[in-house]
């Protein structure tokens, strides 16, 4: 997509400057501190506390999550299975200076479309910093599945502890009408965008969404 029909499509969706990293699958964090800073360098994990600066994730099956701060922190994160095995969750959560207080997921894929080999299981476990039994489904026809949220969960809590954790829209595979590149290999891509706007009073409000396609 040309970066100038990227920015017109952002724009119309939120009218602020973005921030999207170049998603490897891996752990690096970007630190943002200009609105519209870092877009488009690489990177899994976006953080700032800057007021009208969005961050935001492309996905199609892997988990965007976003991260809130106590006082004004937030992040967007990346999260594939790839990304959840090398420790992305909690690089992120160990990137903020406040304590985490809220944890949000968008649509990925469940574990009704999600077939996943037992040493992979183990991996993205051990990342998580809990049991394969833990993040272990089923599929719709009875295989073995990885649960990508309960790893994400997971994740998050390792860190963080037991935080407020929101699920919006469903899974990628079968329900949420986005794109899967797992189960009809669709090239295309959704974000989910976080912001926050600070107030006349000087507290601050903010935005989670997920539609841009």
């Amino acid at each position: 997509m040309a970066l100038e029909h990227l920015e017109l499509r952002r724009r119309r969706f939120v009218d602020l400057p973005w921030t999207q990293l170049d998603q490897r699958h891996g752990s690096a964090v970007v630190r943002v501190v200009a609105p519209g800073g870092a877009d488009g360098v690489a990177g899994d994990v976006a953080i700032t506390a800057l007021d009208d600066a969005v961050l935001g994730c492309w996905a199609a099956d892997c988990a965007p999550l976003v991260l809130i701060g106590r006082q004004a922190e937030f992040a967007v994160v990346h999260a594939g299975w790839r990304g959840i095995a090398g420790g992305v969750v909690q690089a992120a959560c160990t990137a903020f200076r406040e304590p985490v207080v809220r944890a949000v997921l968008g649509p990925t894929i469940g574990p009704c479309c999600y077939e996943f080999g037992t040493d992979d299981l183990e991996a993205v476990a051990a990342g998580a910093g809990t049991t394969a039994a833990a993040v272990r489904g089923s599929t719709t026809a009875g295989g073995i599945a990885l649960d990508v949220p309960a790893a994400v969960r997971a994740a998050v809590g390792s860190v963080c502890g037991a935080v407020p954790f929101d699920l919006i829209a469903g899974c990628t595979g079968c329900r949420h009408p986005g794109f899967s590149h797992r189960v009809r290999r669709e090239a295309g891509r959704h974000v989910i965008a976080v912001w926050q706007t600070a107030g006349p009073c000087g507290c601050r409000s903010g935005g989670v969404m997920g539609a841009l396609r």
